[in-house]
């Protein structure tokens, strides 16, 4: 039976970091060293025992994947993780995450460090993750990530 409405199953999309389907995902957790939003692109820290977010001339491992909790009666600033709070990195799979600018289905992903939003070019390079829809700037995009 198909699927006819996307919010009968699965929660619409609503933050960056949110699992983009039920296929099947793969992540590997690591020790924040710095404060990482939920959807940021990762990197190793300097002394490979945890991550950070990416920074230039660094080389991404994964998206950061949103817990689900959130604390709306005070609209809490709890959409990231802290120092020392356990990140589930996704390494393959689609996730949600942030367009730095106007991205096209089937691009190729590069990482803006500055701002740590998605982008076609003039980024990082992310191997092996390509766009799964057309977006604008600062709008939500699904990336399919396929890393070892």
């Amino acid at each position: 039976m198909a699927i006819t409405e996307y919010g009968q199953y699965m929660p619409i999309a609503g933050k960056p970091g949110q699992l983009a389907n039920y296929q099947e995902y793969a992540a590997d957790s690591y020790p924040a060293k710095e404060v990482i939003p939920f959807g940021a692109a990762v990197q190793l820290s300097p002394d490979g025992t945890g991550v950070v977010p990416v920074k230039t001339g660094g080389t991404p491992i994964g998206i950061a994947l949103a817990r689900e909790i959130h604390d709306y009666t005070t609209n809490a600033d709890d959409q990231k993780y802290l120092v020392g709070q356990p990140v589930p990195v996704v390494k393959r799979g689609n996730i949600f995450a942030v367009a730095g600018g106007d991205v096209t289905n089937g691009t190729v992903v590069q990482v803006d460090a500055a701002t740590g939003k998605f982008v076609t070019s003039g980024g990082i390079a992310f191997g092996r993750a390509v766009f799964r829809a057309n977006a604008t700037a600062d709008s939500l995009v699904q990336i399919e990530i396929n890393l070892p």
